[in-house]
């Protein structure tokens, strides 16, 4: 293939991307100036990837690994600027992570697969910069008009990555990273996706993303069934009944499994996830 036709789709895409930046319809999104940065930023990082093709095999090496680098601290730093909006969420998306990569790991994931893994847990709430900043860092439960506002977050986690354009590797993470509200039983949204046919690593993050709200503080009350809790972090016994009882109903029962047959050291995660935090680190 001619060098100059090995990039022509990426191009393609970041034209694509160049004018959704410029488009009228997001320019009043609260987080719109973090989206233009992340386009920038994968321009950047598209140019770098161009200079490899032209080096020797040592120094390629050594650009990819600084790429990979660089796409990973450029998504850490754009997702803890959102989670930051509000002091409650700030962390979640890290944590998150984390509870998803354990569970990949316990599964026996390959490298590749936790990878993808990794980049979808961070960016599941990408789409928080298309919820109005009145909404997103409201302090205390939301209204129904709100509620709706808010779970729109998924479908622009999906309307944003879908115009990155990612790695060829990571091409399905729109699609994981969006379904991240769906229920085995297809109540959830935004597709109303059930059972099988929601991408199973959104099912890790599903149980990863329900396990992290219940354990730490929000504006809004808790959940069991019907019953209305408290805004305080809940128990560890209380989460873990809520995920055991809601298999096949929120869960996948096979993700279930794996914190319930590992939960100490789930517990263990927890308390050095929400310490390290609190000391800043």
């Amino acid at each position: 293939m001619p060098k100059d036709a090995m990039f022509s789709e990426e191009e393609q895409v970041l034209r694509q991307a160049g004018k959704a930046v410029g488009d009228e319809r997001y320019k009043d999104s609260p987080l719109h100036a973090e989206f233009v940065s992340l386009v920038n930023g994968y321009q950047r990082l598209f140019k770098q990837v161009r200079r490899v093709i032209s080096v020797s095999d040592k120094q390629q090496h050594g650009l990819i690994f600084e790429l990979e680098q660089a796409f990973e601290s450029f998504a850490r730093t754009l997702v803890t600027t959102i989670d930051a909006k509000h002091r409650l969420t700030a962390g979640h998306s890290e944590r998150v992570t984390e509870y998803a990569l354990f569970i990949g790991d316990k599964m026996g994931f390959s490298d590749e697969q936790m990878e993808v893994l990794k980049y979808a847990g961070l960016l599941h709430d990408i789409g928080k910069i298309g919820v109005p900043d009145a909404v997103l860092t409201k302090n205390g439960a939301f209204s129904p008009d709100e509620r709706l506002k808010m779970n729109e977050h998924a479908t622009w986690t999906w309307q944003i990555l879908s115009v990155i354009r990612l790695p060829r590797n990571l091409r399905e993470i729109p699609k994981m990273a969006a379904c991240h509200h769906e229920k085995m039983d297809g109540t959830g949204y935004p597709y109303g996706l059930k059972g099988d046919d929601i991408p199973f690593f959104s099912r890790i993050l599903a149980v990863s993303d329900v396990f992290d709200a219940l354990t730490s503080r929000r504006d809004y009350p808790k959940y069991d069934r019907e019953k209305i809790l408290s805004t305080d972090p809940m128990s560890m016994e209380m989460a873990f009944s809520i995920l055991t009882k809601d298999q096949n109903i929120h869960f996948d029962p096979t993700v279930v499994s794996v914190v319930l047959n590992h939960r100490t050291e789930f517990e263990t995660m927890w308390q050095y996830l929400h310490t390290n935090q609190a000391a800043g680190g």
